[in-house]
């Protein structure tokens, strides 16, 4: 089994970094967590890569544009069936901590998926496969620094937790997004779920404080973990904190882990 990084916002040589994620897993099923921001980038990193466009389950670990707007390329295609899961909460008008920029998943996908007849909907834990859980909602049981975001409801702002925030576990490796729900929460939820070996993608620690990066590096100090692997949300200085861990591993588009 391998996992790929095909969208970062850091990238390897004749890779295209951009601002999101997108991460290719290939087993027994192939599947795309997450889709990036922009088509052209997806298109044009899957062609480097040497990667087809074909996958059985396409999953948004939550309704950001920069984690769902390249479902786009996917839906333009005459031939595409594959599965698409995710959170129902996924789907709402979602707004930066000012209010003023929307941050949500383009409104055609949405109604695109909205109507789409092989649209799956989770919010309990869910088994792909053997080998591969989807979260579905993570409890918040442990203290993170909570980015402020908003929903559009009615015309009326709202708070939004990200309830929608959600993560794979792939044969013991937890892939998540942006980790939303606190990075110590995904990785103490996912242990209720699966053995867990190692943790790839967004640990949502850019705007976070020096004192909570470093909570969370004393955490992973803790873990009994092969390896962790911080992305796109993360943030270069909590990069830079957490690689002093002896099982940190730097992560760049075209970086292929083998499970």
């Amino acid at each position: 089994m391998q996992i790929k990084i095909l969208i970062d916002n850091i990238a390897y040589k004749k890779y295209l970094a951009q601002h999101g994620l997108s991460i290719i897993v290939e087993g027994k099923e192939r599947i795309l967590l997450d889709t990036g921001q922009s088509p052209l980038v997806l298109e044009k990193n899957l062609e480097i890569m040497g990667e087809d466009d074909n996958f059985d389950a396409i999953i948004l670990s939550h309704g950001h544009y920069d984690h769902a707007d390249g479902l786009s390329y996917f839906i333009n295609k005459e031939d595409f069936n594959s599965k698409i899961i995710m959170h129902p909460d996924a789907l709402l008008d979602k707004y930066s901590g000012n209010k003023r920029r929307y941050i949500g998943i383009n409104k055609e996908i949405k109604e695109f998926l909205k109507n789409y007849s092989n649209t799956l909907f989770v919010e309990e834990p869910y088994k792909l496969s053997k080998d591969v859980i989807i979260s579905g909602y993570i409890p918040r049981k442990n203290h993170y620094e909570m980015e402020k975001f908003y929903t559009l409801v009615n015309g009326e702002f709202k708070e939004d937790s990200i309830n929608d925030d959600m993560f794979l576990i792939v044969d013991g490796v937890v892939i998540t997004g942006c980790s939303h729900s606190g990075i110590i929460n995904v990785v103490e939820y996912a242990k209720t779920l699966s053995n867990i070996r190692g943790v790839i993608g967004g640990f949502h620690l850019g705007g976070a404080s020096e004192r909570y990066i470093n909570e969370v590096k004393e955490y992973f100090k803790n873990q009994d973990l092969e390896f962790i692997m911080p992305l796109h949300c993360t943030g270069f200085e909590a990069s830079k904190i957490l690689s002093d861990l002896d099982n940190f591993v730097y992560g760049h588009v075209g970086k292929i882990i083998e499970l």
